[in-house]
C-alpha cells in the first residue's frame, strides 16, 4: 500500500511536491494516463510501445511494473527537474536570496551595456529552466517581466 513519502520543494518559487512510496493502485490501474498525468512522458512512450508490440499482452505485467516502481520513478522525475528534499530545501544558502543594495546615487536613464548583456544572460537562464521543467509557464513569464521591468 501508498504510504506519504517526502515532501519536495520547487528551487524557484518553493512550492511543494507530495510524494508517495510504495504500491501504487492509480499506478495500477491506468499505468498509460497515470505516467503521462506524472509527467512520465519516457515511460509513457516505452508503456504504450510494449503494449503495441506484444499486442496488449505484456499489458498486465506492466501495470504490475508501474504499480511497484511508479512512485519511485515519479519521486526521481523531480529530482531530476531540479526539486529539493526538505533537508536540502531548509540548508538552502542564503547566497540564493535577493539583496537590496541601497545606493545614494541615481541610476542612470539608459542601463549600461554590460547591464543588458547581464539581462539577456538571466533571460537566457530562465528560458533553459523552463526548457528543463524547473519552471511553469506562469513562473517563467513572470519572472522575465521582473528582469525587463528592472
Amino acid at each position: 500500500m501508498s504510504t506519504k513519502g517526502e515532501v519536495l520543494y520547487h528551487p524557484v518559487n518553493g512550492s511543494t511536491e507530495q510524494t508517495w512510496d510504495g504500491f501504487s493502485w492509480p499506478g495500477f490501474f491506468f499505468s498509460g494516463i497515470w505516467l503521462l498525468i506524472k509527467g512520465l512522458y519516457g515511460q509513457f512512450v516505452i508503456f504504450w510501445l510494449v503494449v503495441l508490440v506484444t499486442a496488449g499482452i505484456a499489458a498486465p505485467v506492466l501495470w504490475i511494473v508501474y504499480a511497484c516502481m511508479g512512485n519511485k520513478l515519479h519521486k526521481n522525475a523531480l529530482m531530476k527537474k531540479g526539486y529539493l528534499t526538505e533537508h536540502q530545501w531548509q540548508t538552502k544558502p542564503h547566497s540564493q536570496q535577493p539583496t537590496v543594495v541601497v545606493s545614494s546615487t541615481p541610476a542612470p536613464v539608459h542601463p549600461p551595456l554590460s547591464s543588458q548583456k547581464d539581462t539577456v544572460t538571466q533571460l537566457r537562464e530562465l528560458a533553459d529552466l523552463k526548457a528543463a521543467g524547473v519552471l511553469t509557464e506562469d513562473e517563467f513569464h513572470q519572472q522575465k517581466a521582473k528582469l525587463l521591468n528592472a
